[in-house]
């Protein structure tokens, strides 16, 4: 069976404090405030975030399908940088780097995976534009996620 390597980058652009937006993506509860996707602890030494965390996500699609995978944090910089290892039914690295300009907060989310789904990789030579159509939707309910939670205004995805 081969595997298929995605690699997907989203910018989101907010009228935010970097701090508020990090509030969100820092915390893993993205259940609260993510469609689609539900995020459980399963491993923690302590309430904060911190290199070892794990975390179980699930995630519903706009697609008739659903992927989940454990990932662990493997570096952490407040409020600019966090990086995660994903393993499960997509296996990669994860890259989240937040910055401020003025009263702007960028985001930037890079997806470097593979797919360990059996029947996503048969028919990816296929589906491949409609997964990255589905990874696309599901960031953009992530935007719209933390918009709504904030209060704050979403300016570009």
């Amino acid at each position: 069976m081969s595997i298929y390597h995605y690699n997907f980058e989203t910018n989101w652009k907010f009228e935010a404090d970097i701090e508020q937006i990090w509030g969100l993506i820092n915390k893993f509860n993205y259940g609260e405030w993510w469609k689609g996707l539900d995020s459980k602890r399963v491993k923690s030494e302590s309430t904060k975030l911190a290199v070892g965390d794990r975390f179980r996500l699930f995630f519903t699609t706009k697609l008739p399908y659903q992927l989940s995978f454990e990932s662990e944090v493997v570096k952490l910089e407040s409020p600019t940088y966090l990086e995660i290892k994903a393993f499960g039914e997509l296996e990669g690295h994860g890259i989240w780097t937040l910055s401020q300009e003025g009263p702007i907060t960028n985001v930037q989310c890079i997806w470097k995976v593979n797919t360990n789904k059996k029947w996503m990789n048969t028919f990816a030579p296929l589906l491949r534009p409609a997964f990255v159509w589905n990874h696309n939707q599901v960031m953009n309910e992530g935007a719209k996620g933390i918009s709504t939670s904030l209060g704050v205004k979403l300016i570009s995805l």
